[in-house]
C-alpha cells in the first residue's frame, strides 16, 4: 500500500477501534493511540466516530482537544464545551476553524484570560500575525468583543465598511477600557492610523479625527461617548441591537432584538451603505417595517433565494401604485406562503397577465409516482394541476367563459395588453366575443402555427391562456382545445395535465397529427406515454421511439410490428422510424438499433446493420430467423445480396461474414427445412456450455464479450455452468472481474473473486458491485471478514459503509475477534493491530491472530 492508502486505512481503523472498544477501554485508547488519533483528526473532511469524539473530549489531552476543536465535523454543543475550558491552544483552534458560529467565538473570547501569558503567545500573537487570514470578515465579528485591545483594533479596522459609525466608536471605547491609562494614547493613535488608511473603503471619513481628538484629550472616554451620541448611537450602548444590525451585513437570520428595531438607525445605515437584497428581505420579518422598505425588499429580493425569508407582505405595501415590479413572482410567493388568498389575487389591479403567470408558477408538475412533495425536476415549462387551495376559485373565475371557443380566443387576443384585473379580463373577453358575433364577424384564432418537432415551451399570452384552460372543467376543454391552432394543441397535450379522456377526445377530433405532435417531446409523464403507446399508430410510435422515455421491450415490440393489445394485426412501420434508425448513433443509442434485431422488417434490419456491427453468430442468426418468419427466405436472400447500407461507405464489406453467408445460403437451399436448420443453429449457439465458452474466451476483452452477449443472445447467462467451470479451473481474472459487476452474479463467483484478489482501498476504484452484493444478500459481512485482503482495505470499506448506513457489521466483527482471541477491551491489542495494519497482506482474521500472538 502507498502512503495515502495507508493513511486512509489507519484513520478508518482508529475510528473503528473507539467504536468497538468498551467505553472504559476507549478512554485508555487516547493514551495508547494518541499519535494515530491525532493523525486521524487531521483529516477534516472525514467525520470522526461519535465514540472517538466522546473519548477525546473526556481525555483532557490538550493536543487532542485542539485537534477536535479545529475539526469541521464537531457540533456546536461540543465546540461550546471546548470554549469554556479557556485553554489557549483549544481557543485558537476554535477561532480559526471553518464554520464556527458567532456564539462559539463569543464564548472563546469570554473565557479568555488577558493576564495569562499563554493567551498572548498562543492566541493573540498568531491571530495578529495571520492578518491576511482574518480578511475573512465573518471570523472577526466576535473579535470586536475580545478582551485584548490590539485584537479589537484589528477587528474594527478590517470590518469598518460594515459597521455603523457608533459601533466603530464603541470599539475605540473598548480599547480605552482594556488599556492601561499610560498606553491609551498610543493605542488610539494606532486605531486612528488604521481608520485613516482605509477611509476610502469604509466611508467613515471623520472617525480617524475623532479618535485622534480622543487620544489628545484628558478624558478619551468622554470624547468618544459624545461622538457616539452625535453619530446616531444614543447615549448608552445597545449591544444586542447593534449586533443584530451588524449581523444584517453578514446575512444573519436573527430574532428581533430586545426593545424592537430602531428603524431610524436602519435607515441611517442604509443611507451610508445600501443593504444587500438578502438583508432587505430579512428586515421585512420584523414588526414595524416601513412600507417603502418592504417595497424595496420585494423588488430586490423576490427573484433571489432569499425570497423564502420574506415576512408576510400585504399586497398594498408590496406593490406601490404605478410600480408593480415583478408582480408574478410576488403573487406566486405570497399565495404559496398564504399571505393572501386566491380571490384577492384575482382582484389584483393587474396587469392580468402577470397574475396568470403567477398561477402558472404555482402548478409545478409532480414527478411520476410521487406524492405532493415530489416535484418534477425537468423543464420548468411542465405544469401540473393547481393546488387544491386554488383550483376551485380559478374554476369559478373562468366559468363565465363557458365552453365558447370564441370567448376563450378573445381572452387570448386581449391578455397580452390588458392592464386590468383577471376578473375584468374575463368579462372583457366575454363581451368581445358577443360583440363580434353580433357584428357578423366571429372571433377566430389570429395566427395559426403548426406543431414543432420537438415541441418548444409556450410563452406569453399562450402560457396565460393555457393555465386557465387547464383549470377549466373537462367539458370546456373538450369543446375549446380542438378549436385552437396546432401549436396550442401540442402545447396543451405536452406541457399541461389534461386527463386521458380529454386527450383521447383531442386525438379523435383532430386526428393522428395531434397525437404525433404530443409524442414529439421528452420528459412526458408515464401515463401520457402509455396512452400514446396504446394508440398503436405507426407515426406516433416513431416519435415515441425518438422522444419518449419508453422501455427497450416497447422498442422491440414497435420494431416487430406487434400490437400493444395483443391483437394479431400487424402495426405498420413508419418511414420516420426507418429514417430515425438510419441516423441513430451507435455510440450513444446502440440499444435503439438492436431493438430491430428480431424485428423481421427488411428496412429496419438494413438500417440497423448500416449503423452497427453484430459480433456474434447468435445475433446474426436471430436477424435471419426474424426475416424468414415474417417475409420468407427471399427476404434473407435479399439481405445477403444487399450492397448498400445506410451509414456504410459504398463498396464496404457485407455486415455478415462469409461463414454466416454460407450457413444462410445452405438454409435457403434447403427450402422447407431451412428455417428449422437456422433454429437449430441458434439453439446450439445458445447452449449453456457454448455460451460459457464464448464468455470465457481466451480471457482478454471479457467485458466486451459480455456486452455482445447482452446485446445479441437474448438470454440470461448460464451461471450454473460458469460456477462449475470456475470450480474445475479458476476463470481468467478479466472474466471474473467482468462477471462480478453484474447484479445477478452468484455468491460463489463473488467469493472466488475476493479470495483471489486484493481489494483496493479507495472507493473511487469501483466497489459499487460490493455494496450491491451486500445490500441484496448475495454476499454477507462474514464473507468479507474471511476473504478480503489486505485487511486494511476491509477496515476502510466497512467503516465507510457503516458511516453511510449501508451496513451494521458490529456483531460479525466482534465474533471474528472472539474467534481469534482478540480482546476489544485490551488497549495493547488495539495498539499492535493498528501498527501492523498498513503493511499486513492477509485477511482480518489473520491480522487479529497475529496480534494475539505478538501480545501473548
Amino acid at each position: 500500500m502507498n502512503s495515502s492508502e495507508s493513511a486512509v486505512a489507519l484513520r478508518a481503523a482508529v475510528y473503528a477501534a473507539y467504536s468497538l472498544a468498551p467505553a472504559e477501554t476507549a478512554a485508555k485508547l487516547t493514551e495508547r493511540l494518541r499519535t494515530e488519533t491525532l493523525q486521524a483528526l487531521g483529516t477534516m473532511y472525514v467525520r470522526p466516530s461519535q465514540a472517538a469524539l466522546a473519548a477525546v473530549l473526556a481525555s483532557g489531552d490538550r493536543d487532542l482537544l485542539a485537534a477536535v476543536a479545529g475539526h469541521d465535523h464537531v457540533d456546536e454543543d461540543a465546540a461550546l464545551d471546548l470554549a469554556l475550558l479557556g485553554d489557549p491552544a483549544v481557543a485558537y483552534a476554535l477561532l480559526t476553524a471553518r464554520g464556527r458560529s458567532e456564539r462559539t467565538r463569543d464564548a472563546v473570547w469570554r473565557a479568555a484570560d488577558p493576564a495569562s501569558p499563554g493567551w498572548r503567545t498562543d492566541v493573540v500573537e498568531p491571530f495578529l500575525a495571520e492578518a491576511t487570514l482574518w480578511q475573512v470578515r465573518s471570523a472577526l465579528r466576535s473579535a470586536l468583543r475580545a478582551p485584548f485591545p490590539e485584537v479589537v483594533r484589528l477587528a474594527v479596522g478590517t470590518l469598518a465598511p460594515l459597521l455603523p459609525p457608533w459601533v466603530i466608536v464603541d470599539g475605540a471605547l473598548r480599547i480605552v477600557a482594556l488599556t492601561d491609562p499610560a498606553d491609551v494614547c498610543g493605542e488610539l493613535d494606532a486605531l486612528a492610523a488604521v481608520l485613516r488608511e482605509s477611509a476610502d473603503e469604509h466611508g467613515h471619513t471623520d472617525l480617524a479625527d475623532v479618535v485622534d481628538a480622543a487620544a489628545r484629550s484628558g478624558d478619551p472616554a468622554a470624547v468618544l461617548r459624545a461622538a457616539r451620541a452625535e453619530r446616531g448611537g444614543g447615549p448608552e450602548p445597545r449591544p444586542a441591537h447593534d449586533a443584530w444590525l451588524v449581523g444584517l451585513r453578514f446575512g444573519d437570520e436573527s430574532e428581533t432584538p430586545p426593545g424592537g428595531v430602531d428603524w431610524e438607525a436602519v435607515r441611517g445605515e442604509a443611507a451610508r451603505s445600501p443593504f444587500t437584497a438578502r438583508a432587505k428581505v430579512e428586515l421585512t420579518r420584523h414588526e414595524g417595517c416601513p412600507p417603502d422598505v418592504v417595497a424595496e425588499a420585494v423588488r430586490d429580493g423576490i427573484r433571489t433565494d432569499s425570497a423564502r425569508r420574506l415576512g408576510p407582505v400585504p399586497m398594498s405595501a408590496a406593490i406601490p401604485p404605478g410600480d408593480p415590479g415583478d408582480l408574478a413572482a410576488l403573487l406566486s410567493h405570497g399565495l404559496d406562503a398564504g399571505w393572501y388568498g386566491i380571490e384577492e389575487a384575482l382582484d389584483c389591479p393587474g396587469p392580468a397577465g402577470e397574475v396568470l403567470h403567477a398561477l402558472h408558477r404555482l402548478a409545478p408538475r409532480r414527478a411520476d409516482g410521487a406524492d405532493e412533495g415530489g416535484v418534477f425536476h425537468g423543464s420548468g415549462a411542465y405544469r401540473g394541476r393547481l393546488p387544491d387551495a386554488f383550483a376551485p376559485a380559478v374554476a369559478r373565475f373562468v366559468a363565465p367563459l363557458g365552453d365558447d371557443p370564441e370567448a376563450w380566443v378573445s381572452l387570448y387576443k386581449l391578455v397580452g395588453r390588458f392592464r386590468g384585473s383577471c376578473r375584468e379580463l374575463v368579462a372583457a373577453a366575454v363581451e368581445h366575443a358577443a360583440e363580434q358575433r353580433a357584428g357578423g364577424t366571429p372571433v377566430a384564432w389570429p395566427k395559426h402555427l403548426d406543431a414543432k418537432f420537438p415541441a418548444e415551451a409556450p410563452e406569453g399570452a399562450r402560457r396565460q391562456l393555457y393555465i386557465m384552460l387547464a383549470a377549466a372543467p373537462e367539458q370546456v376543454q373538450r369543446a375549446v382545445i380542438p378549436a385552437l391552432d396546432a401549436r396550442a394543441i401540442q402545447h396543451l397535450t405536452v406541457y399541461y395535465p389534461l386527463s386521458a379522456a380529454v386527450r383521447t377526445h383531442i386525438y379523435d377530433v383532430c386526428g393522428v397529427r395531434a397525437a404525433v405532435a404530443n409524442a414529439a417531446h421528452w420528459e412526458m409523464p408515464a401515463e401520457v406515454v402509455e396512452g400514446l403507446l396504446d394508440l398503436d399508430d405507426p407515426d406516433v410510435n416513431a416519435y415515441l421511439y425518438d422522444f419518449g422515455a419508453i422501455a427497450q421491450d416497447e422498442r422491440v415490440r414497435i420494431c416487430a410490428g406487434r400490437r400493444r393489445d395483443g391483437g394479431t394485426d400487424e402495426v405498420a412501420i413508419s418511414p420516420a422510424l426507418v429514417d430515425l434508425l438510419a441516423r441513430t448513433s451507435p455510440s450513444r443509442r446502440r440499444t435503439w438499433l438492436l431493438a430491430a434485431l428480431d424485428s423481421g422488417d427488411p428496412a429496419l434490419v438494413r438500417a440497423m446493420l448500416g449503423r452497427t456491427r453484430l459480433s456474434t453468430d447468435a445475433g446474426r442468426l436471430r436477424v435471419a430467423i426474424g426475416l424468414w418468419e415474417r417475409h420468407g427466405p427471399d427476404a434473407v436472400a435479399a439481405l445477403l445480396d444487399e450492397t448498400e447500407y445506410p451509414g456504410r461507405r459504398p463498396g464496404a464489406k457485407h455486415p455478415f461474414p462469409a461463414t454466416t453467408h454460407a450457413v444462410l445460403r445452405a438454409a435457403i437451399a434447403a427450402s422447407d427445412a431451412g428455417l428449422a436448420s437456422l433454429h437449430a443453429a441458434l439453439a446450439a449457439a445458445r447452449a449453456p456450455e457454448e455460451v460459457a465458452r464464448y464468455v470465457i474466451g481466451r480471457g482478454a476483452k471479457a467485458a466486451e464479450r459480455l456486452d455482445h452477449f447482452d446485446a445479441e443472445y437474448g438470454m440470461a447467462l448460464p451461471w450454473r455452468v460458469l460456477v462449475a467451470a470456475d470450480a474445475a479451473s479458476p476463470l481468467p481474472a478479466p472474466v471474473l472481474e467482468a462477471l462480478i459487476e453484474r447484479k445477478d452474479c452468484p455468491r460463489e463467483l463473488l467469493r472466488a473473486y475476493l479470495a483471489r484478489n486484493r481489494v483496493q482501498v479507495y472507493r473511487v476504484t469501483g466497489l459499487e458491485w460490493l455494496d450491491t452484493a451486500l445490500a441484496d444478500g448475495r454476499l454477507h459481512t462474514e464473507d468479507l471478514l474471511a476473504l478480503v485482503t489486505p485487511a486494511a482495505a476491509l477496515v476502510e470499506h466497512l467503516t465507510e459503509a457503516v458511516t453511510a448506513g449501508r451496513l451494521s457489521p458490529r456483531a460479525d466483527i466482534l465474533a471474528v475477534m472472539a474467534a481469534a482471541g482478540f480482546s476489544p477491551a485490551d488497549p495493547d491489542h488495539w495498539a499492535v493491530a493498528l501498527r501492523l495494519l498498513p503493511d499486513f497482506p492477509g485477511a482480518l482474521p489473520e491480522l487479529l491472530a497475529t496480534t494475539v500472538a505478538i501480545t501473548s
